[in-house]
């Protein structure tokens, strides 16, 4: 077996050992602090105060869209996806 090869094989095994790697991906997106998000009203130092800074922003054609996710290695995935146009949060979409 090659060096690299080795390594990839050495790297996989410790992805797939139980306990031994931390899955999480984000902080909890807790259900009532996306209640206070208001479509029109809003603004983005608002949902940056709440949230702190998403884990991806992509512009488009209006504005911008900013998205958080959590997931914590096991059963719990939460996404929340914010379009602002402008300033203002245009529409909020949670699951």
């Amino acid at each position: 077996m090659t060096f690299p090869v080795r390594s990839v094989l050495a790297g996989l095994a410790l992805l797939c050992a139980p306990g031994c790697v931390d899955l999480r991906v984000g902080q909890p997106i807790p259900k009532e602090q996306v209640q206070e998000v208001r479509e029109g009203f809003t603004t983005r130092d608002r949902v940056l105060t709440l949230f702190g800074s998403p884990l991806r922003k992509v512009p488009n054609e209006d504005g911008e869209i900013w998205v958080y996710r959590y997931m914590d290695g096991e059963r719990t995935c939460q996404e929340l996806v914010i379009t602002f146009t402008g300033d203002a949060v245009s529409t909020v979409v949670y699951h």
